[in-house]
């Protein structure tokens, strides 16, 4: 009857091969072939391909071994689609057999999740956003997750994933053990895509703060804790956070689905410059926004040495552009996206653009700089001395602020050139300084910074708020 071919179906969803291959031993041979396909079929799942429809539509793609994933991707597409999107979800292809995730005690996948394949992933470029549910293994991503970012390569050749939203949500066994280093890892593959990234920043409120039980969520996004052994599941609290993480990206989704803004809009290029070589790079962005149509206001950082260790450094003098104070930072709140001039020191951000975030916690407290876009410039003295982990470490000061962090991508060809040494990465423009600063910007440099400052002011006059 139609029950016990429900229940069959249904068990075929769940078999594992060792179960297929007990069902086949006593079949006729002229009836295996058949039986294998129907039950690999229903194994398999639904055909992954493109459901969700309308003028936005979202894709969440994830891993869950033990389930902790998955229900949080299902409340962040209760979220999504409270927000007004159209929502389809993927599995990623499991890279472990069927042996293994018995002897981990893994349960079945949701058949009803269709898994992505090599035709599906050639046609991620149909959709406006994505968000990713990654498991952590070790304080990075999953092999799985691994797996499918590296079947994305074709998109990444035509960068035709570039400018999209993405978000991320995440599980870890323990309490600090990847929750917000799972996210940030992640963040290398979105910049080479020049996928937009949206953190949840603190918008989540109180909850967020609360130090009276354990939780997850961070400004990077919601989050779980499996214990070591998978037995806790996601907490009230941070099912709560999932789906409003779905909410809020569904707005940054329809943001850039709309028309743009007919006022308009403008762009704090903000920077620390010792030597010049920012400041270089500063005046070419500027003049490349300015070009799109969208106001320029350039400021410098407050200087944190003394004139007398400036001189010792051989300096120059400052720049007439004006020095943003504390007084000041409510300027700021004009900017519909802020662009950071950051020079590395030990690889890292200089204590002066620190200093200068430091001092936003007023901006910060009251989530006055959320939504805003924001990028990254940088200069390094040799080459891979940070001309990608300042971008890295900088991100951070976006994430919780909340804004959405723009990274250029390769969408300026002259960052694939082997003819020269040049600065310029998938994060951003950068040039070189040299060991005692005297190498300048380059013609090539300058040329990426300026394709940097077009395509980030063609976003924020589609997404200015």
């Amino acid at each position: 009857g139609s029950g016990s071919s429900v229940d069959a179906a249904e068990a075929a969803k769940n078999a594992t091969d060792e179960d297929i291959q007990k069902a086949l031993e006593n079949m006729p041979e002229e009836k295996k072939a058949k039986a294998v396909a129907a039950l690999a079929s229903k194994k398999a799942g639904p055909k992954a391909e493109k459901k969700a429809s309308g003028d936005q539509t979202v894709a969440i793609i994830y891993y869950s071994m033990y389930g902790h994933i998955e229900g949080m991707a299902q409340e962040i597409k209760k979220g999504l689609e409270k927000g007004g999107v159209s929502v389809d979800m993927f599995q990623v292809p499991e890279t472990l057999p069927d042996d293994a995730l018995k002897m981990m005690g893994a349960p079945p996948k949701n058949a009803d999740v269709p898994t992505l394949d090599m035709e599906m992933v050639s046609k991620l470029h149909e959709y406006d956003g994505f968000m990713f549910g990654i498991p952590t293994r070790f304080g990075v991503m999953c092999a799985q997750m691994k797996a499918f970012f590296d079947m994305t390569g074709g998109h990444w050749m035509k960068q035709s994933l570039s400018g999209k939203p993405a978000g991320t949500f995440v599980s870890t066994g323990t309490q600090n053990g990847g929750q917000e280093l799972t996210h940030m890892q992640t963040l290398s593959c979105l910049a080479h895509h020049g996928l937009m990234y949206v953190p949840f920043g603190y918008q989540g409120g109180g909850p967020m703060f609360s130090v009276d039980e354990i939780h997850g969520a961070s400004p990077w996004g919601a989050s779980t804790l499996a214990a070591g052994d998978g037995s806790r599941k996601p907490s009230e609290m941070e099912l709560q956070m999932a789906n409003l993480q779905g909410e809020k990206f569904a707005d940054a989704v329809k943001r850039t689905k709309t028309a743009e803004v007919s006022r308009k809009c403008k762009v704090g290029v903000v920077y620390y410059s010792t030597y010049g070589h920012i400041k270089k790079m500063a005046d070419e962005i500027a003049k490349a926004v300015e070009a799109e149509g969208v106001e320029v206001v350039k400021y410098q950082v407050k200087e944190t040495l003394d004139e007398g260790v400036l001189t010792a450094m051989g300096a120059p003098p400052k720049s007439e552009d004006k020095v943003i104070e504390h007084a000041s930072l409510e300027e700021l709140l004009a900017c519909d996206g802020i662009m950071v001039g950051v020079p590395t020191r030990f690889g890292q951000p200089p204590g002066q653009i620190k200093s200068f975030w430091d001092s936003t916690g007023g901006l910060w407290q009251a989530g006055k700089l959320v939504g805003k876009l924001g990028a990254s410039f940088v200069s390094t003295g040799t080459p891979q001395g940070g001309q990608e982990t300042t971008h890295f470490t900088h991100v951070p000061n976006f994430v919780h602020h909340g804004m959405i962090y723009v990274p250029m991508g390769y969408a300026d060809p002259s960052l694939l050139s082997m003819d020269e040494l040049h600065g310029g990465s998938p994060w951003g423009a950068s040039t070189y300084a040299g060991a005692t600063g005297a190498r300048q910007p380059s013609e090539i440099e300058l040329k990426i910074a300026a394709v940097q400052g077009k395509t980030f002011a063609a976003k924020v006059k589609l997404m200015a708020i």
